[in-house]
């Protein structure tokens, strides 16, 4: 998060059951400044939802999980990180009725995930913590840009290039601080320097053509994925990746609705994360798992002092054992939660 200190991070975990003893764990937790929808408000449309989601049955098709998540009945209201726990329970449970693994219901998942690190703060020995990483063996850095004068930024990260060396790529991220003429600076100034993309760059995403028109910087969607459809990489040429939050995003579903339309337009699609719990990371490294294999940005959990999971989630390191994450059942400390029974027939 640029720029802001969270000292406690809450959310709401979903807990649905079915008649045979399955059990399917998700979570809701809105992040403040970037959600549109605050935990209580979250809180609210859980109740109203409840009763429209208790006995509901859920078919099992093979093949696709369209059906089955469309089943589960969410209002226009509902707000996306509640969508994302609820369709996260749903996948837990078709997994635990099947037999199978949960990234075996969402695809054909790889055994490991790579992650990128993240320099949030260039500016504060920026070239030597690319090297540090560099050293532990990630595949890819992400620095976050956009909060000080183009040229220094710049030179800053010509510094970290350097100190990634080639086999390390290099990533931007400058969360619409950009306007047009900063852009174009920017890029004119780093047809030399690697970089993979730049996430948002402009404080305008209306102007994006006219960048893609005057330079061939290469522009990763974050923001933008929560404000226009899938269907808008159909006519964005200068678009090469976009990153998928699925708790920002609206859910499982609409993750896979942008991964589907990114592979059709030949974009890299990354999911990432939100500060998620343990409980959310299970379900965005299962998503991850079915990707190509491109580091994801879910290099957020080392920023938790505790978490709702006993034991901790292994999630240290450039690279992650997607079964050590998500084979073993999940197991929530409920000493760290409140209870909220939210609806009973």
């Amino acid at each position: 998060m640029t720029g802001s200190t969270v000292q406690r991070r809450r959310g709401l975990l979903v807990r649905f059951a079915t008649e045979q003893g399955a059990i399917g764990w998700g979570d809701a937790a809105p992040l403040p400044g970037f959600s549109a929808h605050s935990l209580p408000e979250v809180v609210a449309v859980a109740r109203n939802h409840a009763p429209l989601w208790t006995g509901t049955t859920i078919p099992h098709s093979e093949g696709t999980l369209d059906p089955s998540l469309r089943t589960l009945s969410c209002r226009p209201e509902c707000p996306a990180s509640l969508r994302f726990a609820a369709e996260s329970a749903v996948v837990e449970l078709l997994a635990a009725t099947r037999g199978a693994s949960v990234p075996a219901v969402l695809g054909d998942p790889r055994s490991t995930v790579a992650l990128n690190a993240l320099i949030t703060r260039p500016e504060d020995d920026g070239p030597a913590r690319a090297a540090r990483y560099r050293e532990q063996g990630y595949r890819a850095v992400k620095v976050k840009v956009g909060r000080g004068p183009v040229e220094e930024e710049i030179e800053l990260l010509r510094a970290i290039r350097r100190s990634l060396g080639d086999a390390v790529t290099l990533r931007a991220d400058a969360n619409r601080a950009w306007s047009l003429e900063e852009a174009v600076a920017f890029a004119e100034a780093t047809r030399d320097l690697p970089i993979a993309y730049v996430e948002e760059p402009l404080a305008d995403p209306t102007q994006r053509s006219d960048l893609g028109t005057q330079t061939d910087l290469p522009v990763a969607l974050d923001e933008t994925t929560r404000e226009v459809g899938p269907d808008a990489l159909r006519d964005a040429p200068a678009v090469s990746a976009v990153v998928l939050k699925p708790t920002l995003l609206g859910g499982v579903r609409r993750t896979l609705e942008w991964r589907r339309a990114a592979r059709e337009a030949g974009v890299s699609s990354v999911i990432s994360a939100a500060y998620e719990s343990g409980v959310g990371l299970r379900m965005l490294v299962a998503l991850a798992a079915t990707e190509p294999d491109t580091p994801v940005g879910l290099s957020t959990y080392d920023r938790l002092a505790d978490d709702v999971l006993r034991p901790p989630l292994p999630m240290d390191g450039p690279s992650i054992d997607v079964r050590s994450v998500v084979g073993a059942p999940i197991a929530v400390d409920k000493d760290r939660l409140e209870r909220i029974d939210v609806y009973s027939s």
